[in-house]
């Protein structure tokens, strides 16, 4: 059976980053269809490629961003976690080379960025909060140089969920106000603020301040209703219900 992997001896390395991407896409539906370990497969050939004809660290990293979701969809974070160590391997040896163009710096900051970022969420999952914050901190470094709020504010949304499963709500409210901050005014505004404030109402009532986590659960609220975030809606319909003793509209108002 033919695999990209044997392939080279008639390829133009010109055409490996249609490829990669090609196969990346591929391997994303069976992902979607629920075939993980079509997907492992793929990947794994495009791997074999990319070393090979020595790809671009970025499109190298794109394959190990994949092969890791794969591996999670299996359960299989140790390998999902080493997929991702791989991707950020092959782009530190570029990492701040001396004449590289913008457009390529830029590249290699977003998918370092992205590979910091999914490598923080394996280590929350697993219990490895303070790990989990430092490589979720160096993604938020990655993503400002490029200006890329929406990712800053979604990426500063984890740390403060990291945070506060930690119990630190005072730490974690700074990083719910660069995520309001940042996460205001773009396509994705709605997504990001749902859970924004959704961290903002846990820290604040945390705190004891309950009328304050009211009104920022209430703008949870109008978020997730207006992007379909489910799982926001139901918490902070739960919240609003269960302190509505704390509420400081005049009930009387209403009839």
């Amino acid at each position: 059976m033919a695999t990209l992997a044997n392939t080279t001896s008639k390829l133009n390395p010109a055409q490996v980053p249609a490829l990669v991407m090609r196969s990346v896409e591929n391997a994303r539906t069976a992902l979607e269809d629920g075939d993980p370990e079509k997907a492992i497969k793929m990947m794994h050939s495009t791997d074999a490629l990319c070393s090979k004809v020595v790809a671009p660290p970025t499109i190298h990293g794109l394959a190990m961003r994949v092969l890791s979701d794969a591996h999670l969809a299996k359960g299989e974070k140790t390998e999902a976690r080493a997929a991702l160590e791989k991707g950020l391997a092959l782009c530190a040896v570029h990492d701040g080379r001396a004449g590289m163009p913008p457009f390529m710096k830029a590249d290699l900051n977003g998918r370092m960025g992205d590979l910091l970022a999914a490598l923080g969420e394996i280590e929350r999952v697993e219990g490895n909060h303070k790990v989990a914050v430092k490589h979720m901190r160096a993604a938020v470094e990655r993503f400002e140089t490029l200006g890329q709020n929406e990712f800053i504010a979604a990426t500063h949304n984890r740390i403060a969920l990291t945070l506060i499963a930690q119990g630190k709500h005072a730490a974690a409210l700074a990083d719910v106000t660069e995520a309001e901050r940042m996460g205001a005014g773009n396509e994705h505004e709605a997504a990001i603020l749902s859970s924004t404030f959704l961290f903002k109402a846990q820290c604040l009532e945390a705190g004891g301040n309950t009328a304050g986590a009211r009104v920022a659960m209430t703008q949870a609220l109008q978020y997730a209703m207006a992007c379909g975030n489910e799982g926001v809606v139901q918490d902070a319909e739960a919240f609003l219900g269960d302190t509505q003793g704390a509420s400081t509209v005049d009930a009387d108002a209403f009839l």
